[in-house]
């Protein structure tokens, strides 16, 4: 990649306080701008310099030397360099900018050109009115007046004139191009439109400050530099900055020096520092930058043509797209160099290295958060993803004796059928030919049940042709172009087993799967029985036998795709042809043993966790809720001489109530009136009188209650009240227990047969309960054997199951350390909320054949009505006694409609079903951040009279309109700001900043929330920059600021039973 002419880039910047954001820029732009260095061979050497001011003593310049992007170990680490450089804020308006250039100089060779990216937001200090008695300027002209400074070329920049002379037409020539911001004024002020005019450069003035802005805009320029264009886009399209010029050049090499009068001419008086504009400018776009950068004399050369030529490079290639891919994965499909090599990449089927980076590739693609970006990179990638030359390449090299049998879609077959009534599959009624690429490569990331159907569908839908007389005659007269005819030949070893890889070429063609995706695909053959496919599905299988247990590859550990596997293997043994290169304790299946066992017991595992809140049906004795039975056996009180029965008796003969009366001392009237309530003299075992149960769960004792009119609470029996244990006797039929004193129990002990089974009563129940509800009194010992803590975060964690695999060492031993449902030990049972489940054994099995058939009990949302899994539905608000369950959509969506710069629906600040404020987890979760919004309990409170709507500068509640002024709901308003603001900002609209009081760094809010979270970990409130802990921030921003949600931290549920 060698040229005649030589470049060398230098990055020159401001680094003051201002300049936080071009210094971020930095650590996005110079890895891109080393990797096009050392690819295109534009530039030798690159180097940073950073420059501040005079106040700041030794810190002036910071310098990193040179580094030689086409070597390994080409020096210093620019990219360290940039994140660590530190921004120090002066004193004084304008900047050492003439030191900066002349350490420049200085650094740079005579023998090449440099190109300087200047990123700037003030001027130099000049010899004018205002800037002779600055002190920095003073100690620059005295540090610059050194004979000796700067190797000896110090004196040539202590004037601007000057400097720029020098830089153009000294013995070291440079082109400067100054990326400037104007949010101060100052870089307006002409001094880098002369730079830029003198030394053959630009001027162009950034419109946006953000890092990402910055940054693409940079790699603009330098590829408009090199003279490579970017294919696919408008070369008018507006990019977010303005370029500016002189439109008059004439005297430009007359200027004598700073002072010369003639100077004025480009630096003009102005009202704003005695500075204005002498130029035009114009709205920065491809087509401008073609026609006013400077350019490389000699264009680069064709990059994928070099790859293919030079072996060498290709590995240069290699290392530099895998560091840009793991730096900014967008980069390669914004950056025409990186974009071409990745095609060439990506066709190269002879780089051992092109698997990895396509891997990287795709896992670097679904971590972009951005929806639309990553949209963007996917669609970019499928393109880069035809590889129809390879597949056309591969069929040509079997010969025509080995082409039979052969696979193809059959193009004058259709399957499509009248769309039944009610179906919801979006693609039942859809040609599979209709298929994108990115629907089948699927299959190499997940397993997913429509994923497998929508495969399922190819692989049924082929045609087999077994031999040449059998193949019909208007697919004899097609091409491989045409209609691919796939050739089971290309299964063997003898053509590289491409046949998997290249099977769904028919349908969509120049698609090619990863080696594991293509084993995959043949697992599903064998799960499907595809007969003609079965046995180059087995040869494939088998090679992959050993390769399955392993946790470098993610995507295998999960439960669709390990449970495809068992399928496949299950299907292979069933069919008896077990292999016999297998020997000892590994039979030859498809899976060795030992990871079929672990598979088996991690997916096991997981559909347990998955079940845990599926309803299982348990029986359990009734429970009497002021129930109207007999009264069973009575006992004549000594005190009242009243039958009583024998749940209400103490000691000595004597009932509770006289107790009571005895040791409470009531009035006689009182005693005389309470005493024969519900109750005679005649009473006896077969009297009907009212039966509760106590509701403390260690004890659910039944018993019987005279006076029931003054039961206001919760049953409880007298002995758990004072303390005590009651003397309960268990029903031999149904479980129940119920009080009965010993000292009134019969000498000779009989089975018990509670009142309710001797009268003939429905005494077991089925109640509904889960396996979740069953653990609180149970624990888990009943549902796992974890051996060893084998695995270290056991039910609720709602971990992936790569994620317990991985964390589960050692995993050879889970399957023996491991066990789901070991059962009940002998004579033990479950209770429910203290009453014995009386069908233990069915339960368990209930739960093992949900497990067993890996399925889950589906739920219903509470606002859609559409079935989910109850793993995947969410409490409506999450306040105790709404037990309502909302899918994560329905919830956002309700939550979600108040957002920053519309009008505020108070409705939608409250839970739809219990109409109470949710609790702040919630509405975290699901809104927009109206839940941080100041001054939102005024929107609710005065809700009747007015309209309020959410401001997006200040991120408060403000009044918008009385309601009486509205007919009807108001007109849809979007990026709404107050009065106040609006006033505030004046004419020229200012970004709000504060620091975080953790880092220091300053943070901009653009709109919405107060709420803010810095990386560095650190929550803090924007609004007047109080740091909170997460958990405090919403009750400060209540308390302090009027929001709405602060104060409400109730658990999710409360139990409807009496927890004691």
């Amino acid at each position: 990649m060698a040229s005649t002419d030589k470049y060398d880039l230098l990055i020159l910047v401001d680094a003051t306080a201002s300049m936080r954001s071009f210094l971020h820029s930095l650590n996005t732009s110079l890895p891109q701008i080393i990797s096009i260095s050392a690819l295109t061979g534009c530039f030798d050497r690159v180097g940073l310099l950073a420059y501040r001011d005079y106040c700041h003593g030794d810190k002036i310049l910071e310098w990193s030397g040179w580094t030689i992007p086409a070597h390994d170990h080409g020096g210093p680490d620019l990219v360290g360099m940039a994140s660590k450089l530190n921004t120090l804020g002066g004193y004084d308006w304008p900047e050492a900018v003439k030191t900066g250039l002349a350490k420049a100089y200085e650094v740079m060779r005579a023998d090449a050109t440099t190109l300087i990216l200047h990123y700037a937001d003030a001027p130099p200090h000049l010899a004018r009115d205002e800037d002779r008695g600055s002190v920095n300027y003073s100690k620059e002209q005295t540090a610059l007046g050194n004979p000796q400074s700067f190797g000896g070329c110090g004196p040539l920049f202590a004037d601007w004139i000057s400097a720029a002379r020098v830089l153009a037409t000294g013995a070291k020539k440079a082109n400067v191009v100054c990326l400037l911001d104007d949010h101060g004024g100052g870089t307006k002020s002409g001094t880098f439109n002369f730079l830029s005019a003198v030394t053959g450069g630009a001027c162009v003035h950034l419109q946006r400050r953000d890092a990402r802005s910055i940054s693409e805009l940079s790699i603009e320029i330098l590829m408009t530099w090199m003279g490579v264009k970017k294919q696919g886009v408008t070369a008018a399209a507006p990019l977010p900055a303005r370029l500016s010029w002189y439109p008059d050049l004439a005297g430009v090499m007359e200027v004598a020096s700073e002072s010369d009068e003639l100077f004025s001419k480009f630096m003009a008086a102005n009202t704003f520092r005695g500075y204005a504009p002498v130029d035009e400018e114009v709205n920065v776009t491809r087509q401008v930058l073609e026609e006013r950068l400077p350019r490389k004399v000699q264009p680069v050369q064709d990059f994928a043509k070099t790859y293919k030529e030079d072996e060498h490079y290709r590995t240069l290639v290699t290392k530099h797209l895998r560091l840009v891919i793991e730096f900014d994965v967008t980069a390669v499909s914004l950056n025409p160099v990186f974009g071409s090599l990745w095609r060439a990449v990506c066709n190269d089927r002879d780089n051992e290295n092109r698997q990895e980076l396509l891997d990287l590739f795709g896992r670097k693609v679904n971590e972009i958060q951005d929806s639309e970006s990553r949209a963007n990179m996917k669609t970019w990638l499928e393109e880069s993803y035809d590889y129809t030359a390879e597949v056309l390449g591969a069929i040509d090299s079997v010969p025509e004796t080995e082409r039979f049998p052969f696979v193809c879609l059959d193009p004058t077959l259709a399957f499509s059928h009248q769309t039944q009534t009610g179906d919801d599959d979006e693609e039942a009624n859809r040609s599979i030919t209709e298929f994108k690429r990115d629907d089948l490569l699927e299959i190499g990331r997940s397993c997913d049940y429509r994923v497998l159907r929508r495969l399922g569908r190819v692989l049924t839908r082929l045609t087999f042709v077994q031999s040449v007389e059998a193949v019909p005659k208007h697919i004899a007269d097609t091409n491989n172009s045409d209609v691919p005819k796939i050739p089971l030949a290309l299964a063997s070893k003898k053509h590289k087993r491409r046949f998997w890889r290249l099977l769904l070429h028919i349908v969509v063609p120049g698609t090619m799967l990863g080696g594991r995706a293509g084993a995959v695909l043949a697992s599903l053959v064998m799960r499907m029985g595809v007969k003609p496919l079965i046995k180059p599905a087995e040869e494939e299988l088998l090679l992959w036998r050993e390769r399955w247990n392993n946790l470098e590859v993610p995507e295998t550990w999960n439960v669709s795709c390990l449970t495809l596997l068992l399928d496949a293997d299950t299907a292979y043994r069933a069919g008896g042809r077990m292999s016999d290169k297998f020997n000892g304790d590994e039979c030859g299946g498809l899976l060795r043993d030992s990871d079929r066992r672990l598979f088996e017991r991690l997916i096991d595992y997981k559909m347990l966790e998955s079940n845990l809140d599926t309803t299982l049906t348990a029986k359990v004795a009734w429970t009497p809720e002021g129930t109207s039975k007999p009264v069973g056996p009575v006992v004549k009180c000594k005190t009242c001489r009243y039958p009583r029965s024998v749940t209400v008796m103490a000691t000595d003969g004597v009932c509770g109530l006289c107790c009571f009366y005895a040791e409470n001392g009531p009035m006689p009237e009182d005693k005389a009136a309470q005493i024969p309530k519900r109750v005679s003299r005649d009473d006896n075992e077969k009297t009907k009188i009212t039966w509760f149960e106590c509701n403390v769960q260690t004890c659910r004792a039944q018993y019987v209650v005279y006076h029931v009119e003054a039961l206001n609470v919760r049953p409880k029996c007298h002995y758990c009240r004072v303390g005590t244990t009651a003397p309960l006797v268990e029903c031999t039929k149904c479980r129940s227990r119920m009080i009965w004193p010993e000292e009134y129990r019969p000498e000779t002990a009989e089975p018990f047969l509670c009142i309710g089974c001797d009268s003939g009563r429905r005494t077991v129940v089925d109640v509904e309960t889960t396996a979740n509800a069953l653990r609180e009194a149970n624990g888990n010992d009943w549902l796992l054997m974890n051996k060893s803590d084998q695995i270290k975060s056991t039910f609720g964690s709602n971990r992936s199951l790569y994620h317990i695999a991985s964390n589960s060492p050692p995993l050879a031993a889970f399957a023996e350390n491991v066990t789901i449902l070991p059962g009940m030990p002998d004579q033990k049972q479950l209770y429910l909320r203290g009453r014995v489940v009386q069908n233990t054994p069915d339960l368990i099995r209930e739960l093992r054949n949900w497990i067993e058939k890996r399925r889950t009990e589906a739920g219903e949302c509470s606002l859609c009505f559409r079935d989910f899994r109850k793993s995947d539905l969410l409490p409506a608000c999450g306040r105790s006694g709404c037990k309502q369950m909302v899918c994560n959509s329905c919830l956002s969506n309700w939550y979600g409609i108040n957002a920053p710069g519309r009008i505020i629906n108070t409705k939608a600040l409250h839970c739809s079903f219990c109409q109470r404020t949710p609790i702040p987890r919630t509405m975290a979760r699901h809104s927009q951040g109206v839940h941080a919004v100041g001054d939102l309990k005024d929107a609710v409170t005065h809700s009747g009279a007015w309209i309020y709507a959410w401001c997006k500068e200040c991120g408060h509640a403000k009044p918008f309109m009385e309601r009486v002024c509205a007919q009807a709901a108001p007109l849809e308003i979007s990026d709404w700001e107050c009065e106040d603001c609006e006033e505030a900002k004046g004419p020229q609209k200012r970004m709000k900043r504060r620091p975080c009081p953790g880092c220091g760094v300053e943070t901009e809010k653009v709109s919405g929330c107060d709420h803010m979270e810095c990386p560095c970990g650190t929550h803090y409130c924007f609004f007047c920059g109080e740091k909170q802990d997460e958990s405090g921030i919403y009750s400060h921003m209540s308390d302090e600021h009027g929001g709405y949600y602060g104060g409400q931290h109730a658990d999710e549920y409360e139990s409807d039973e009496e927890n004691m």
